[in-house]
């Protein structure tokens, strides 16, 4: 029988336990926040080593001063906070902004400003919020009143800016000269300070295989004439970052390339030519450069061509692609041309072709000429290939259509089913229209 009483208790005594546990701490908790007239029990907490941000420095560079930090500028302060204990242990002192303002101080010398204490958001911003909230916490004990600061007269030093370049170009790309938006930086700060920086340094990295202009923003570093970095300095300089720009362009060889207009008895497969120089070396932008192979220098149209003596020669203007530079500094080209193989031959036909639709209705016509020479022209064994059969003489009746009578008209020649020929001259055949009998 006791056995069984005491199971039934075990599990009953854990829970008077754990009620009597919860009971208690909300007794706790209510007397805490409501125990002190219907108040919280304040509590404190004590923040260390708050650092204290100073402002107005701009305004203290415009007088010729400057902030010196050591052993007689505040650089932290303490801060005791009271308040409702759930607000006060939650306080971080990341969040906690110390300010000072030095934008009044007009003269050198020791001199004690009045700080401002403000609680940031978790972004790091000082919003309406976080003020309401960090107002119900009191401070009611700081290491310090007001904030000392020793302010110097300030000197002024102009050093050389100097640029390091890290990484490579691409293979078949150049590297231009390094530009920088500014080749020298001004220093504000103390003479014993400034004495020791010999030169301010940027260091860009382009990256193993650089295909492109590179340009960045870049912040200074010092070093002294032993060109060791000055790693704690406490000077300012006038401009935080400058930008660096490396050009970096592609260079290639373009074949320059004159585009020849065909026609019958005119073709490229029976010329030669020579252009010089056959190419020019160009560089720039990847962009402008990586799908152009060649340079036109222009049309020759080969009919042009068709009874000249000997080479003819043209001379071109090279024009450079947008953006680029002719790396070669020629800037004409010449051209020699010939055929390596020209014939001309005439040839007597009478095959004469009426083409109706060029007459008015209800009017016929007839050539009267009974057979008409050609001159044609080509490859001497196309020349020699062609017959009578093959031309074609049409005469051109469209400005005629309504005409009646014998009249002379200009006259098309063409090949049909012969070789390739072209046709030299113009022609003019007789012709007899007249009305149609039914």
């Amino acid at each position: 029988m006791d056995n069984q009483e005491r199971k039934r208790g075990g599990p009953e005594r854990f829970l008077y336990s754990f009620l009597a546990i919860v009971v208690a701490v909300g007794i706790w908790f209510y007397v805490d926040s409501y125990g002190n007239n219907g108040s919280a029990y304040p509590a404190r907490q004590k923040i260390t080593d708050i650092p204290i941000e100073y402002t107005g420095l701009n305004s203290l560079a415009e007088n010729g001063l400057m902030l010196s930090y050591g052993d007689e500028t505040s650089e932290s302060v303490d801060l005791t906070f009271e308040g409702a204990r759930t607000l006060v242990c939650q306080l971080d002192r990341s969040r906690i902004r110390v300010s000072a303002n030095l934008g009044n101080i007009t003269s050198p010398g020791t001199q004690t400003v009045q700080y401002t204490v403000s609680y940031l958001n978790e972004e790091g911003r000082a919003t309406i919020a976080a003020g309401q909230r960090f107002a119900r916490v009191n401070r009611v004990d700081w290491s310090i009143e007001n904030a000392t600061v020793q302010i110097s007269e300030m000197t002024r030093k102009e050093v050389d800016i100097r640029c390091e370049l890290m990484g490579n170009v691409a293979e078949g790309y150049s590297a231009g000269q390094i530009q920088l938006s500014q080749n020298t930086v001004e220093l504000q700060g103390l003479e014993e300070e400034l004495s020791k920086v010999s030169y301010a340094k940027v260091t860009l990295d382009v990256g193993p295989e650089a295909k492109e202009t590179t340009t960045r923003r870049l912040t200074c570093q010092f070093y002294d004439e032993s060109d060791e970095l000055i790693e704690d300095y406490h000077f300012r300089a006038t401009t935080a970052q400058i930008t660096v720009t490396l050009p970096v362009s592609l260079t290639k060889d373009l074949n320059l390339i004159v585009e020849f207009l065909e026609a019958p008895g005119a073709k490229k497969n029976n010329i030669s030519y020579k252009i010089e120089p056959e190419f020019v070396t160009v560089s720039g932008e990847a962009a402008n450069l990586e799908n152009v192979s060649e340079i036109i220098l222009g049309e020759q149209n080969l009919l042009d061509l068709v009874g000249a003596e000997g080479r003819v020669i043209h001379t071109y203007s090279i024009e450079i692609p947008d953006g680029c530079q002719n790396e070669s500094g020629v800037t004409r080209a010449t051209m020699q041309i010939a055929f390596k193989d020209m014939a001309f031959r005439d040839v007597e036909t009478e095959n004469f072709v009426i083409d109706a639709a060029q007459l008015s209705d209800g009017k016929t016509a007839e050539v009267l000429t009974e057979s008409l020479t050609v001159s044609v022209f080509g490859a001497s064994a196309s020349v020699d290939a062609v017959t009578e059969s093959n031309l074609i003489v049409t005469p051109r009746l469209k400005d005629f259509a309504a005409a009646s009578g014998v009249v002379t008209v200009p006259a098309q020649v063409s090949v049909r089913n012969g070789p390739d020929v072209g046709i030299m001259g113009n022609y003019e055949v007789q012709v007899r229209i007249r009305e149609s009998v039914d």
